[in-house]
């Protein structure tokens, strides 16, 4: 759920009508009916609508703005795994109305998303390397390159002292493009194809034989997979619970997520939350033990735990959840904890830290910086509301004294006999003494 969701919801509560505009409403429609002897209610409208109006406008310039910056924070690029079924999320997770218009279907790029790729894909392609242990590989995922097809360092710095190694960028638009053609990633063997033409791409790419690497935590490296994952470009609004991110230096965090592995050997990453909580000193983070060897797409689609997690609350300091998996070497079931040392929260910006990849536990209204916004505020001034009383106050004193006159007309109307018979005749506006008080009260 977007911000701009959460703030459409309340907007009926947040621009109710004043008390004021209340009363002299009533006014106006009193006066309609030709029982009271109006001589004009349609004059008597045009305050009303003139003060109605400017409202109206001023109250749609403030939402209108505040829903822009709403947009602009929900379409933020992020990064996360594509190609790839999450078994979180439904199949076809539209609403009956779109599926009865055939709306957005399951696997289409939306406008938003294509023009986010398509703005980053004129920038130039870089790959991206993941580099732990002294262990690289080369990631599906790009990064703009210079204009003038220069080979810059991507400047990742790790934990370790170690910055990724520059790779030289491809001149030609036609070998690599983002999204990636579907002949050039068909296959495994052929999704590296684009890069084997540049000199010194693939230096680097030395991964170690499936076969022959053990397995470890949650990564069955046994497993057959169909490597067709790939990283991608999205909109932070397009992401989901378990959503498999990937984190570069200095981005914002896009949803709360649990770190599975980061580009430090020790597992570690750094944090600024100044967004939060105003501290600007970086908050350490760790991955979860049991997926901390995790450092391709590959590694992912071998993944298999299950990850308990609490309901989501306002605290920020506090975080518990449960990843379990079956051990691969005794084939026993295993237990880790998850704190909030393992968890990042959205708004915050990674620091000092080449790459993470993490999970998305919560999203939207869900995730903690949402919870701790609180209630959307009041659109009305400190002036209005005193008016608000003051209004009150006089209408509550208008009603005792048309209530006192109105019982005084009825009781002097009720009298026979009286001189009124003779010099008022044709004055009230009804037979009944009832209803003559009425509308006097009125």
């Amino acid at each position: 759920m977007s911000m701009c969701g959460k703030q459409c919801k309340n907007a009926c509560l947040t621009s109710a009508p004043s008390v004021a505009n209340l009363y002299f409403l009533a006014l106006v429609i009193v006066q309609i009916f030709p029982v009271f002897g109006a001589p004009s209610p349609q004059t008597s409208a045009l305050p009303l609508l003139f003060i109605l109006a400017v409202t109206a406008i001023k109250d749609a310039i403030e939402d209108y703005r505040r829903a822009m910056l709403d947009e602009q924070v929900n379409n933020s690029a992020a990064t996360k795994l594509g190609q790839w079924k999450n078994v979180n999320q439904p199949l076809d997770s539209r609403n009956w109305l779109e599926r009865l218009f055939r709306i957005n279907p399951p696997g289409k790029v939306t406008k938003g998303v294509r023009k986010l790729r398509e703005r980053e894909a004129g920038e130039g392609k870089l790959q991206l390397v993941l580099s732990k242990d002294g262990q690289d590989r080369v990631s599906e995922s790009t990064q703009g390159a210079l204009g003038d097809g220069s080979a810059p360092e991507l400047g990742y710095y790790s934990g370790a002292g170690r910055t990724l190694e520059p790779i030289p960028s491809i001149e030609s638009h036609n070998t690599h493009q983002y999204p990636p053609q579907s002949s050039t990633q068909s296959t495994p063997e052929t999704k590296h194809d684009a890069w084997r033409e540049v000199p010194g791409a693939l230096d680097s790419y030395k991964e170690p034989s499936i076969r022959g690497r053990t397995s470890s935590g949650v990564v069955d490296y046994g497993k057959r997979v169909t490597g067709m994952a790939r990283w991608e470009r999205t909109l932070w609004k397009k992401l989901d619970v378990g959503d498999i991110v990937l984190l570069r230096d200095n981005e914002q965090v896009p949803a709360d997520i649990v770190v599975l592995s980061t580009s430090d050997p020790d597992n570690m990453c750094y944090l600024e939350t100044k967004n939060l909580d105003g501290e600007t000193n970086l908050k350490p983070r760790k991955a979860i033990r049991a997926t901390s060897s995790v450092l391709s797409e590959d590694d992912i689609e071998r993944m298999a735990f299950v990850l308990d997690s609490e309901p989501p609350h306002q605290n920020l300091y506090l975080y518990h959840g449960v990843l379990r998996y079956i051990d691969l070497m005794t084939r026993e079931q295993k237990q880790e904890s998850v704190t909030i040392n393992e968890l990042l929260l959205r708004g915050c910006t990674v620091r000092n830290t080449a790459w993470i990849i993490g999970m998305v536990v919560f999203t939207g209204a869900d995730s903690k910086i949402m919870l701790n916004g609180g209630d959307t505020p009041s659109k009305r001034s400190k002036i209005e509301k005193e008016t608000n009383f003051n209004v009150i106050v006089n209408f509550v004193i208008l009603i005792g004294m048309c209530l006192i006159a109105a019982i005084g007309s009825g009781l002097w109307d009720a009298q026979s006999n009286t001189s009124a018979k003779m010099f008022e005749q044709g004055v009230d506006p009804t037979r009944s003494h009832v209803v003559n008080a009425i509308v006097t009260f009125t």
